[in-house]
């Protein structure tokens, strides 16, 4: 009978010495701010032209002095607003000086609203604004915008609850209006029962955050931001809770298991390990490195590699277009680098796409290429080893336009050179621009892999390829793999013996990278 799993360690959902938000929800409340410092800057504009209209109208323009007042006081909103929203939208300073900001406002805002009804009582005599208050809706309504811990709240939403009544008590104190008895008294408590729901929602939408947190917690790692997924898992931006380094997570989602059998679901569990241990060992500077792994509480596979600063070889021809052939042997003599170790360790991609190709600056060095997705790599079969497979059986693993024609026909078994054909295919969307078979369905792409021959990448490219590249990628495309190079090793070697009158170099990269940084 199978035993569960035991080696692969848990990731306990342990408190976060932060006691921040997640940085997209941060994002995300910061964005409202700037929205609430529109509007309400937006509103008192409209205040401002209104009030200017109707002291032009009765002729007693900067005369009424309460109209004045009523001036200034929509103009300080104005500027107040619109300076906070520029320096939020901007991101001029921290995620906590910002949030700060954000919540500086919210209680200047409670207060230009208190100070403007009372206006209205002076100027106009409307009584029954006298038993509630606009900063009701804004007391109970920002905590819900702008969610901040409960200690916090406290000290923004008494005191917005408090002005409204201040206010009156001191104009009435004043002598410049007469309140109906008991107003202050039902406006109290009013304010009083508003500001306890605030707190409340505050409290609640705050925990919320919070609790998204602890859900994203992966060990030691707080995932912070979503940068992107495919079919079998999502990479997020996340940070250390002791380190300052950052880091990328990749989720297996946990729909890949569904359906499997506790026994296969065992097996996939060993499998998984023994395959990110393996690549863990790898020390390419060209393979993306691994720094942790485990298996979240619901189930969910993750492991934690380096934050790369680029971008992928598919996003790089899709932004700028096809790459100069100089630059395209650069960038596959870096990749066949980190296989050849790979190769070595009997360790096969498998899903060799541009997608899984990042090309970032690294340290000093432009144009450094990283293949990714080694965590999903499949292990070289030997006759007294089982297949264990990260896929279910019957389903073909990988990506159609980059997909072997022995992984579609099953006559002859995967090893490495399955993976100098997914190279080839690469260099040529690299050089081109297009798929080596850009049929109109995956079945049909797969049906060309197996059975079409493939057109040179100088037949579909504007740009001078030379014949002996040409030659090495239709070498890498042969749908025989003993027609392949039979190694990294010799493709490598190959590509090195390609000449160019301008080769590809540091000085080039640095140039290109100044001038198109991607961000």
């Amino acid at each position: 009978m199978s035993q569960e799993t035991q080696f692969i360690r848990k990731a306990g959902v342990t408190p976060s010495v932060a006691s921040s938000l997640p940085g997209d929800i941060t994002d995300i409340v910061l964005k409202r701010i700037v929205i609430l410092c529109l509007i309400s800057g937006g509103m008192a504009l409209m205040g401002t032209f209104i009030c200017i209209g109707d002291l032009l109208a009765h002729g007693v323009l900067f005369n009424a002095g309460y109209g004045t007042f009523e001036i200034y006081n929509d103009s300080g909103m104005i500027l107040i607003a619109l300076g906070i929203a520029w320096i939020v939208h901007r991101r001029l300073f921290s995620r906590r000086t910002l949030m700060a900001l954000g919540l500086g406002f919210g209680l200047y805002a409670a207060l230009y609203y208190g100070v403007g009804e009372c206006y209205g009582l002076i100027a106009d005599g409307f009584q029954p604004i006298a038993y509630f208050s606009f900063t009701q809706a804004w007391v109970v309504f920002f905590p819900a915008i702008v969610p901040i811990r409960l200690r916090t709240s406290w000290a923004i939403i008494l005191p917005a609850a408090a002005i409204a009544p201040l206010s009156r008590w001191v104009v009435q104190s004043l002598g410049w209006i007469v309140l109906p008895e008991s107003s202050l008294v039902i406006l109290s408590i009013v304010m009083t029962f508003s500001a306890i729901m605030g707190l409340t929602v505050s409290h609640v939408v705050y925990k919320l955050g919070r609790s998204v947190r602890a859900a994203r917690e992966m060990g030691s790692y707080t995932l912070e931001e979503h940068l992107g997924g495919g079919g079998m898992g999502e990479v997020w931006r996340a940070s250390h809770r002791m380190l300052a380094r950052p880091a990328a997570v990749k989720l297996i989602k946990s729909e890949v298991m569904l359906g499997l059998e506790p026994g296969e679901i065992e097996r996939l569990n060993q499998r998984f390990e023994h395959e990110v241990q393996a690549t863990a060992a790898l020390c390419s500077p060209h393979t993306v490195d691994i720094y942790d792994y485990g298996l979240a509480q619901d189930g969910t596979f993750y492991y934690v590699m380096e934050l790369l600063d680029g971008i992928d070889m598919d996003t790089l021809i899709a932004r700028y277009g096809p790459v100069e052939p100089s630059r395209v042997v650069h960038y596959l003599i870096q990749a066949c680098h980190s296989l050849n170790e790979a190769h070595k360790r009997q360790l096969i991609h498998r899903d060799i796409k541009p997608a899984n190709l990042f090309v970032c600056t690294y340290g000093e060095d432009c144009d450094f290429v990283k293949i990714l997705d080694f965590g999903l790599v499949k292990r070289e079969q030997t006759d007294n080893e089982p297949d264990l497979k990260l896929t279910v059986d019957g389903q073909v693993t990988g990506t159609p336009a980059y997909l072997c024609p022995e992984v579609i026909t099953e006559v002859s078994p995967v090893d490495n050179r399955s993976d100098i054909y997914s190279l080839g295919c690469v260099a040529y969307w690299l050089l081109t621009g297009q798929l080596v078979f850009p049929a109109a369905t995956h079945n049909a792409m797969l049906i060309d892999h197996a059975t079409t021959k493939p057109a040179p990448p100088s037949s579909r490219s504007e740009m001078a390829i030379p014949a002996e590249l040409d030659a090495v990628i239709l070498d890498c495309l042969a749908k025989n793999p003993a027609d392949r190079p039979q190694s990294v090793d010799e493709l490598t070697r190959r590509l090195q013996a390609i000449r160019f009158t301008q080769p590809w170099d540091q000085l080039r990269a640095h140039e290109w990278w100044q001038l198109h940084r991607p961000h």
